[in-house]
């Protein structure tokens, strides 16, 4: 919980630059269409921004992903620009009241009417609401797809195969049919929805891209170079399971059941490419994704839950909290060659 709070805080920081950057950069523009020499709009512009981008951080990263994650589009749509602009004009007034009566020989009282109906605080309320709208739309629509899927198709890039190095990750759940017998189908996608939704701090901790859902399976991919970096493709799963682990009695109060899972490790080189007409989707073909997805059928035989292929073991650093054990040269159904594969466990299991 701490290093996804740290995480989510680190990205506050980055709203508020952002917000910091755009205040200036409005603050300016308005400068300009007032005619206005002084720098006065652009100072409060990057104020007002930085307070404005970092009230949006803490209410995007813990207040909307959080408590409003099942609510519709266009609930969130709405909610968000009534709040965000309701932010914007607080803090425009506010500052805008404050400098005045600094600079000026007015009252408070005097400096908050002079802001509200002599400085265009209304227009430049309007302005601020038709860019939060336009804002809030492209956000919400950005998370239909993967992080960096819409850029990567608008500049045009894997629209020809090209071959890289990839990281794959398959997490599949354990007993998934019984426990969709048990506790019925619409209860079953709930139970998914929550499931997945506890794995998601420690994806983004792992800068790990949500490859696809399979049904109870879940993909995830690195980039060989950003996978290897502080063992973020294995301390991804961990940082899942101790996540899981810590949500088991709400898990066991909800469903009667909690998730258990088993996962396979693998990496080497894939064809990238967009696919489809009608529905455009980034999709890898290679052995690697036929292989990782064939150790881990084999957790279950060896009473492992989770597998890594002896080219990861070779290419990364095993985290100090962890201890590798050699299973075996198997021969996986539709390879010719053996696979040397291991198991990862913490130092104290047996």
């Amino acid at each position: 919980m701490f290093v996804t709070r740290k995480y989510k805080l680190k990205n506050v920081s980055y709203y508020s630059i952002i917000g910091t950057v755009v205040g200036a950069g409005i603050g300016l523009a308005l400068q300009y269409i007032d005619r206005i020499e002084i720098y006065l709009p652009t100072i409060r512009g990057m104020i007002i921004g930085l307070l404005v981008g970092t009230i949006v951080g803490i209410c995007e990263e813990f207040l909307f992903l959080e408590k409003f994650r099942k609510k519709s589009y266009l609930f969130l749509l709405l909610f968000r620009t009534v709040v965000y602009s309701a932010v914007f004009a607080f803090f425009e007034l506010s500052i805008n009241s404050i400098s005045k009566f600094f600079i000026s020989d007015l009252s408070l009282s005097e400096s908050i009417y002079f802001a509200f109906y002599k400085e265009n605080y209304l227009r430049d309320l309007g302005i601020i609401t038709f860019i939060s709208v336009l804002a809030i739309s492209l956000i919400q629509i950005k998370r239909l797809h993967r992080p960096g899927d819409l850029l990567k198709y608008i500049t045009g890039k894997y629209h020809r195969p090209e071959e890289i190095d990839k990281i794959f990750l398959f997490i599949d759940l354990n007993s998934s049919t019984a426990i969709a017998e048990k506790i019925g189908n619409i209860k079953y996608s709930s139970f998914l929805i929550d499931y997945y939704h506890d794995m998601t701090g420690a994806i983004l901790m792992s800068k790990a891209e949500i490859y696809q859902y399979i049904g109870d399976e879940i993909v995830l991919t690195w980039s060989l170079t950003d996978g290897i970096k502080h063992s973020r493709c294995i301390n991804c799963f961990f940082d899942i399971k101790n996540n899981i682990e810590l949500n088991k009695e709400s898990y066991l109060n909800k469903y009667g059941v909690y998730p258990q899972f088993k996962a396979a490790l693998h990496a080497g080189k894939v064809s990238v490419t967009w696919i489809g007409s009608i529905k455009k989707e980034i999709v890898y073909h290679g052995d690697v994704l036929n292989t990782t997805s064939r150790i881990q059928d084999e957790c279950n035989k060896h009473n492992q839950c989770f597998l890594i292929s002896n080219y990861i073991l070779e290419n990364i650093k095993v985290p100090e909290y962890l201890k590798s054990e050699f299973v075996g040269e198997l021969q996986l159904k539709g390879k010719q060659k053996k696979v040397k594969i291991y198991g990862l466990k913490g130092i104290t299991e047996d």
